[in-house]
């Protein structure tokens, strides 16, 4: 909780005394002053002579004296000297220094400022904002004269949280050290003086444990850092900058919600011991050198923008120019080449602190921000301190940063108006789009970020189509108004199924298309093919002027760009290379190019235009390692051009703009807490976000008085409880706790693009290009073009050996580490270069084998600043990473707030699912002559089971769920209870989580000629439905798509996939969804907004919803709505029990174990089934043993051998076991089993792989998880985990019932496992399946003998008899 202030007469003398000598606030930063700018410069045009003598220019910056911070042992010495700006750069490279238009004073002495104040500025704010995360160590002091905090927090934090529950030990000593740590800040005597010249109290914030320098020889490479300072200041003053400032000011700086009054000062005279706190801090950094989990130890290499500010004085540099009037601007120095990313530069804040001080001598005592870091790579700590409008940032102990500056000998870095960049969370790439979108309401951009909504514009669809014509166009030499109406046409199909969401018409949709052309034609014209110089002259503003632009080269269109330096990312449209001609001849430069279709520039929108193309500045500088000062903006309605120079005013607005968002963003998810509402019934009232926006509100205690919105607040909010909205609140909260952790995920994937030795599973590196096919390496099927890549040090005889059938281990095999790789087909991934660590392009993978894999990309790859001929992309080492993107969250969220909105279906899934009421169904009676009933009772392939659960389906009103128990034939069960419904007439969707599912269902129902609609992407889809896409017809109209769904009845979908425009203002009669049993309840309520009744088919005593996060999982995330219904209302289920996959030994061990003896064989053959040899000769007697077709049930016990596992990392594996299972599958094989009637289960990936390495024959490898809706003849199951002494249970794999059962329940005639008895009966179910097992005679002894481990020829293996025999 905050400090309490205790009032007394000196303190409140000195906030007197503060109050009269109140230093100005900062000029009005936001949109207002973009307006007048843009007011100015649209006016100017006219007024500018030829001379270009009447711009106005911005008086000279006065740079500051720079003074080196003072140690004193062990205690805090005041000194003289300021926060000093950056060191000065050395020969080679122009300084990163202010440009004229944003030169400032400090801050005033006086009450009394030419420069105007912002409105923004004066509000009332809390002096100080406490915020801490998970993890913190705090200890606020406060005296009787003021008061005095620090924020502080333990290195470790989250990261260590994450890891334990493995490692309680460990956490416990890191705890304790840490909690010793924080005990050393201690309170601190005020001074009580009179006030300074300024008439001033200083207010400090103390920092005990700066002064200790930190010696820590471990193989962190912890370096002695003497980082022991203590500014002060002297108070002095200055005079303001002429009034001219105000009007010159950026339109991009310092956000109101970040201004808050400054904080004043006081003066702290006694230092806290830091011996005993440096020894803990010690101690504390050589504990996490043995926390590998936690903080990673490889090194990293140099970013871009800072690579020139730490240079040596050699080294050769660009810079980026720019013209203004007489003198040349610096905006930032970038160096020739970058290795590496910024990941040294990556910092955790430790504790952050406001004080007040002086920059230089000729300014005035002003507060800034200080920022004590550690490089959790390197060990080292490290002194921020933000100056000027950098103090506005908001920054909390634990918050990630990244500095692009350079640190001087002290390891301080200033951030001011001038100098360096701070970046706060680094790891969250923001768009530059939303960034620039967010300067009108932060929380619509918020919002945006989180909810995936499928509302289709007109007007943004045409812009769109537009932008490819347009793009087409550049790239195509000697251009004609032909193609580009041919084109015209090529993008309309390609949008058909966008525009049927709009309900547009395709005719009125051509003509706006080829009205545009002209316009189009003529700009290519003027701009790329004209050799006429005047026709292409662009406007840059005041101080650049007009400057003659011609495009030599288009390098690149919809360019994909990662900058995570800057934690942005963006499309752009389009990269080119123009010559400039300027006074000194014609300059070659690279520059965005981005092109709008609505009107020229006006107000807000201009704005929002003009942002984005600095953005994109900044994400080509990484992009090519060069500097980008410039770009275009083309409107296509006015045809205006307009030319934006990247001033650094702009870039620290927009840059703190972007910080802001990120932290907005990164609140939202963790804290549940969204900006405030803009409070503007005129903007909020045609807000997308209005009903959505005021829900939010009011679930996290909002009324209508704080809304803004008077009566309309109430009107969208009154119609749900407070049920309502803890139900909202709750779920809400489990979908950000798992996207949390899968953000989390990304960040390590982004961190670890440097390190060479990583253990991502969503990773593939080193690979290349396949040179074997070259040809065919890149060829285009489908619009995309095609890559396959190989393991760099794969040898060429080995790439088509592999076994290619086998998805589980593919990608395992392509790695060169031992991890299990989770990448599969259809999975999007972002490819990267390993020599620099530069994303290059995202893909989705369209093939993956055990010797290659496959991406599909939408354009060639091409090496950026690099040419990318075939040599240089087959000599590029590669590296593949999952992209973890967050839509499925977004989804959720929306799936979850439509849950809540003011309509009559909402209401009705409502009251079904937060208000638990109970289903409805009619009375069978009505329907004694409904065909669909007598289609029922008369269909022969039904049993009785069966059949009540179609009519169930029949029935019901509000939804029936149908318990699927294995091998009980729900699919067969699904595909009658369709066909019952189309005889009826009704619309049916068809949906699960997986398109596997999907699929299999659809193949079952194109098998009994049900015509049918497939939505979803092409490469993801089964080849043997593909032919029910719309894609694959070819649609001449959107005329043509409506008829089409209006003519089928059965539409199918993932449930993720309801977002496709063609589904939107859909209605179905009935949805009836797979797997309900694994699908979580937000994703499952996307489906079901869709039809008046549903179905649940499922079987939640098998697997659960997968749920990565242990928080999320525990509060619920991982019930799905099958077990909340099923559990609330019995009665709504109806149960399939008759099963036709397992004979009666394995049934038994299900029934025992799980289902309480409900299941039943379907038929004697079912019960009776058992493997058939062609011959039983095994080589071994422990062999015959195992392969006796009357013992449908064997375990083999390894506790004799023993058989102990191995860890690697995170990974478990036993190779002992594997060797087992590889023996044992030959031996079948061998005595006439087919290989694809045999499948190997195993809990652990790893353990996949290495069975993988030891089989020789050709059998299905999979998880458990991935085996669940497939059965095989045979079934080995490995359960790896043997350990002689094992203290507790730590494998949540094995606890996990529900795996459990879909492991014994895959066989249909024989299942055999191995497994150590005396490990495994740690566990109960185990212990009791064992139990079982042994009943059954089925319980075998492996001896070392029977392995082959000794020279003993004499077999002691035996199978145990049943317990009391």
């Amino acid at each position: 909780m905050p400090p309490r202030k205790r009032s007394t007469s000196s303190s409140s003398s000195a906030k007197k005394s503060n109050h009269q000598n109140q230093s100005p606030q900062p000029s009005k930063y936001g949109i207002q002053h973009f307006f007048d700018r843009h007011s100015q410069q649209n006016s100017s045009q006219n007024l500018r002579s030829d001379s270009g003598d009447s711009r106005s220019t911005a008086a000279r910056n006065v740079p500051g004296n720079e003074q080196n911070p003072i140690s004193g042992g062990g205690r805090v010495v005041p000194v003289d000297a300021s926060a000093s700006t950056a060191s000065t750069s050395k020969p080679g490279c122009l300084q990163d220094t202010l440009p004229e238009d944003n030169v400032m004073g400090k801050c005033g002495d006086g009450g009394e400022s030419p420069i105007e104040v912002s409105p923004e500025i004066s509000k009332s704010v809390p002096l100080k904002r406490f915020k801490f995360s998970p993890g913190m160590l705090i200890k606020q002091s406060q005296d009787d004269g003021g008061d005095e905090v620090t924020w502080k927090i333990s290195p470790v934090n989250e990261r260590l949280q994450a890891v334990s529950k493995k490692m309680p030990e460990m956490i416990k000593v890191l705890a304790e050290s840490s909690k010793l740590n924080s005990l050393y800040i201690r309170q601190c005597s005020q001074v009580k003086s009179a006030p300074g010249p300024t008439g001033k109290v200083e207010r400090w914030l103390s920092s005990p444990t700066r002064n200790a320098p930190l010696i820590c020889a471990n193989k962190m490479g912890v370096k002695r850092v003497n980082s022991c300072w203590n500014p002060d200041s002297k108070g002095r003053t200055t005079e303001l900058i002429s009034s001219c400032f105000a009007s010159l000011q950026s339109p991009f700086q310092t956000p109101s919600s970040c201004q808050h009054k400054p904080v004043n000062r006081c003066e702290c005279n006694e230092a806290c011991n830091q011996q005993s706190s440096g020894q803990h801090k010690k101690a504390l950094l050589e504990l996490l050198d043995q926390v590998e989990d936690a903080i990673s130890i490889e090194g990293s290499g140099t970013s871009i923008m800072e690579a020139c500010l730490a240079k040596d004085e050699d080294q050769e540099c660009f810079t980026m120019p720019r013209e203004t009037g007489r003198n040349v601007q610096v905006v930032a120095d970038i160096p020739k080449a970058a290795n590496g990313s910024s990941l040294d530069r990556i910092f955790l804040v430790l504790e952050v602190a406001e004080k007040r001080g002086t920059a230089d001598s000729l300014t005035a005592d002003c507060p800034y921000k200080v920022l004590w870091l550690l490089n959790e790579k390197t060990g080292e700590e490290k002194v921020v301190c933000l100056w000027d409008e950098w103090f506005y940032s908001i920054i909390s102990p634990g918050d990630t940063v990244n500095v692009i500056g350079r640190f001087d000998d002290h390891g301080k870095c200033n951030v001011n108006r001038g100098n360096n960049l701070l970046i706060v969370h680094p790891d969250l790439l923001v768009s530059g789009t939303r960034v620039a979108a967010s300067f009108g309401c932060p929380r619509r951009s918020v919002l945006d970020e989180r909810l995936k909504c499928n509302d289709y514009s007109t007007a943004a669809i045409v812009g769109t189509m537009l932008h490819q014509i347009f793009q087409a166009g550049l790239v195509k030499e000697n251009l004609t108004r032909e193609f580009l109406e041919e084109y015209a046409n090529i993008v309309l199909r390609k949008n058909f199924e966008n525009l049927f969401a709009c309900g547009a018409a395709q005719k009125d949709i051509l003509e706006t298309l080829i009205a545009a052309i002209p316009k189009l034609l003529n700009w290519i014209n003027l701009f790329r093919d004209s050799q006429c110089s005047k026709a292409s002259e662009v406007d840059f503003g005041l101080d650049d002027g007009t400057k003659k632009i011609k495009i030599s080269e288009v390098i690149d269109i919809e360019e994909m760009s990662w900058a995570p330096n800057y934690g942005l990312k963006g499309m752009i449209d389009a990269s080119i290379r123009v010559n400039v001609e300027a006074e000194t001849g014609v300059i070659e430069k690279i520059m965005p190019l981005e092109f709008k279709s609505g009107k020229g520039p006006n107000g807000q929108s201009s704005m929002e235009h003009t942002a984005q193309v600095i953005l994109y500045t900044l994400l080509m500088s990484e992009r090519y390692l060069k500097p980008i000062d410039s770009g275009l903006l083309y409107y296509l309605q006015s045809e205006h051009t307009q030319g934006i120079a990247v001033r650094r005013s702009d870039l620290v607005g927009l840059i703190m703009r972007r910080n802001e968002l990120a932290n907005d963003i990164l609140k939202a998810l963790t804290a549940q807490q969204l900006p405030p509402m803009l409070q503007s019934p005129s903007k909020c009232k045609g807000c997308r976000h209005l009903n959505v926006c005021t829900i939010y509100h009011k679930a996290h205690g909002g009324g209508m008085e704080t809304s803004g919105l008077s009566h309309l607040f109430d009107a969208c909010t009154n119609h749900l409880t407070a049920d309502h909205y803890d139900f909202l609140k709750h779920w809400d909260r489990l979908i950000d706790l798992e996207a949390k952790d899968a953000e989390l995920g990304r960040k390590k994937i982004w961190r670890s693009r440097n390190t060479r030795h990583n253990h991502l599973t969503s990773s593939l590196s080193p690979i290349v290009l396949d040179t074997v096919e070259l040809p065919n390496s890149k060829h285009i099927k489908d619009g995309r073009f095609h890559y396959r890549f190989v393991r760099q040090d794969l040898p060429l005889d080995k790439i088509e050996a592999c076994p290619k059938d086998n998805i589980t281990s593919a990608a395992a095999n392509l790695s060169s580490n031992d991890s299990a790789c989770t990448l599969r087909k259809g999975d999007l991934v972002i490819l990267t270069t390993e020599s620099d660590c530069q994303a290059i392009a995202s893909g989705v993978i369209s093939e993956i084998s055990g010797s290659h894999i496959s991406v599909s990309f939408s354009k060639r790859l091409r090496l950026p600043q690099r040419l990318s001929s075939a040599s240089n992309l087959i000599h590029e080492v590669w590296r593949i990473d999952k992209d973890e993107i967050m839509t499925s969250f977004a989804v959720m969220r929306f799936n979850l707030i439509q849950l809540f909105l003011e309509n009559a279906w909402s209401s009705h899934l409502r009251r079904m699912i937060v208000d638990l009421e109970a289903p409805r169904f009619d009375s069978g009676c009505i329907f004694s002559q409904d065909p669909a009933i007598s289609y029922v009772w008369s269909e022969g392939n039904l049993n009785d089971d069966q059949r009540r659960a179609i009519l169930k389906i029949l029935t019901a009103r509000d939804y029936a769920l149908i318990l699927g128990m294995p091998g009980t034939g729900k699919t067969s069960t699904m595909v009658h209870a369709v066909k019952a419904l189309l005889i009826r007439g009704a619309s049916i969707l068809l949906t699960s989580y997986t398109n596997s599912a999907v699929d299999n269902l659809l193949i079952k129902l194109k098998d009994q000629g049900i015509d049918f609609l497939r939505i979803g992407r092409d490469e993801a889809v089964h080849e043997e439905v593909r032919d029910h896409c719309i894609s694959a017809n070819d649609m001449q109209s959107i005329g043509n798509i409506k008829q089409r769904l209006n003519e089928v009845k059965v539409v199918a979908v993932t449930c993720l996939g309801i977002t496709s425009p063609l589904l939107t203002n859909k209605r179905f009669d009935i949805c009836i969804m797979d797997e309900a049993g694994q699908t979580t309840l937000p994703v499952a309520l996307g489906p079901l907004m869709l039809a008046s009744t549903f179905v649940l088919v499922g079987d939640h005593y098998q697997l659960p919803p997968l749920v990565k996060s242990m928080e999320a999982q525990e509060n619920g995330l991982g019930i799905s709505l099958f077990c909340r219904l099923s559990e609330a209302h019995p009665q709504a289920i109806s149960a399939l029990q008759s099963q036709y996959r397992m004979c009666q030994g394995i049934m038994q061990l299900a029934n025992a174990l799980i289902y309480g003896d409900r299941l039943q064989c379907g038929s004697s053959d079912v019960a009776n089934a058992k493997l058939k040899f062609s011959m039983v000769k095994p080589s071994k007697f422990w062999l015959k043993e195992v392969l006796d077709p009357t013992r449908p049930v064997v375990f083999m016990n390894t506790d004799l051998l023993p058989a102990l596992e191995e860890k690697d990392h995170k990974a478990v594996n036993n190779p002992i076991e594997a060797s087992i299972i590889a023996e044992v599958t030959g031996e079948l094989v061998n005595n006439g089993i087919m290989g694809e009637e045999i499948g190997i289960i195993t809990p652990y990936n790893s353990q996949a792989n290495l069975i993988q390495a030891a089989v020789t024959s050709s059998v299905e490898i999979h998880t458990i998880d991935k085996y669940q809706g497939r059965d095989k003849d045979c079934i080995l199951v490995s359960f790896v985990r043997s350990c002689e002494k094992m203290k507790h249970r730590n494998s949540s794999i094995l606890e996990d019932w529900h795996r459990i059962n879909v492991a014994l329940t895959r066989a249909k005639k024989k299942l055999i496992m191995v497994g150590s008895c005396r490990t495994l009966s740690k566990w109960p179910l185990l212990k009791l399946l064992m139990e079982k097992v042994d009943e059954q005679s089925g319980l075998l002894n492996l001896s070392r003998e029977d392995l082959g481990i000794t020279t003993t020829n004499t077999s002691s293996s035996r199978l145990r008899e049943p317990a009391g025999s």
